[in-house]
């Protein structure tokens, strides 16, 4: 009897304490929504893994299978971890999980074949493990494209040059891309993501596409031809770069000055005044066809000796010799003449302000008057004057 009564004490003791332990041990489990990718040589591949338990508590986790040389990291919270604890998903209260990521860095020598790495979760009582297929695949050249629809445009050295780039990802994996370009000396090359003016960097995930923009601006004296711009997208599987090319067809500037740099002249009556007149071009296009002329006042004469220059180079200048002729009745004073320098792509003009000075030949006759009149009038008082 008394044996009887022992035995039913034990049978109680293990109809409670075996359902108290189960529920402490509940089951481990762990899952991942990809856990098999394809990966090229040289990438990392994360996994987003999540640990399922019954109840609250502990789960140590470790790396027990990954093929030699590969290196594969776990995350949680910003941090290399080794251990995870499970708690209510907020998002499902009956659910206990806890969550990480696994990094697995594949060298640059893997060669293409199927590859395994095993994560290993152990809680209390139970372990569970959860293998991650990685299949490699030889890099392809130009998995990461960039290609612009209008990879040539033209204009004057004053302009600045804007680009649109398509990159296209056909890797196996997201890569952070980030851009560069050259240009020749002297001029600004400014390549970044199209989304962001102040991005530096673009990221892309696998098969995606994104865009890219390129400003250019020469410097102001480049000369007309034709300049070639290579930009580089660098962070894909090997770098991947475009021409592009900018056609320059120069600026055109032109000033017109007196050679000795004063806007002033003096002439008189009957006695024609040379001035040379001075062309430059100041751009970085060749003048054609430059044709002086001028504006002056009323029944003035102004001739140039050469009216129509055919060409000024870039930097160069021409001097003409302008001849001014006052009009014969023009009075003494300050008058005001205007001078062109005109070509199809560029003008100046000048203001001279020319003095009229009273001519001596008129003095003189006026003085060989006087004196004709004073001597005439001395014989007339010696001869009469006794009378």
């Amino acid at each position: 009897m008394r044996f009887v009564r022992a035995f039913l004490a034990a049978v109680v003791v293990i109809l409670v304490i075996a359902p108290a332990a189960a529920l402490a041990q509940g089951p481990l489990n762990l899952t991942t929504p990809f856990p098999s990718v394809v990966a090229d040589p040289g990438a990392t591949a994360q996994f987003t893994i999540t640990v399922h338990t019954d109840v609250p508590e502990r789960v140590d986790l470790s790396v027990v299978g990954q093929p030699t040389g590969w290196d594969t990291i776990l995350r949680g919270g910003g941090s290399t971890i080794a251990a995870v604890t499970t708690s209510a998903n907020p998002d499902v209260p009956t659910e206990i999980i806890g969550q990480f990521t696994a990094e697995v860095a594949i060298p640059e020598d893997s060669g293409a074949g199927a590859n395994q790495v095993v994560i290993e979760a152990r809680s209390a009582a139970l372990t569970s493990r959860l293998t991650l297929d990685i299949t490699i695949e030889e890099v392809v050249g130009g998995a990461v494209t960039m290609t612009s629809d209008f990879p040539s445009r033209s204009g004057s050295a004053d302009d600045t040059f804007s680009f649109d780039l398509e990159v296209r990802n056909g890797s196996n994996q997201q890569v952070t891309l980030s851009f560069e370009g050259e240009g020749p000396a002297g001029w600004r090359v400014q390549a970044r993501p199209s989304a962001d003016d102040q991005a530096t960097t673009a990221v892309v995930d696998a098969g995606g596409i994104s865009s890219a923009r390129v400003t250019i601006d020469p410097p102001a004296d480049a000369a007309a031809g034709s300049y070639p711009i290579t930009v580089r997208a660098l962070g894909g599987p090997e770098p991947v770069e475009v021409t592009l090319t900018v056609e320059v067809t120069g600026s055109f500037g032109m000033s017109i000055a007196t050679e000795d740099q004063r806007l002033s002249a003096r002439t008189t009556v009957g006695s024609p005044t040379k001035l040379n007149v001075v062309v430059t071009n100041d751009g970085s296009a060749a003048l054609q066809n430059v044709t002086l002329a001028s504006t002056p006042p009323r029944n003035w004469t102004i001739t140039f000796a050469s009216p129509t220059i055919a060409e000024i180079l870039p930097g160069a200048s021409q001097t003409v010799e302008a001849t001014i002729t006052a009009a014969n009745n023009a009075v003494a004073g300050d008058y005001v003449i205007t001078i062109r320098a005109t070509a199809p792509e560029a003008n100046d003009s000048m203001e001279i302000r020319t003095t009229v000075e009273t001519s001596p030949i008129g003095g003189l006759l006026g003085i060989g008057v006087l004196v004709v009149v004073a001597v005439g009038l001395f014989f007339v008082f010696q001869r009469y004057g006794r009378r």
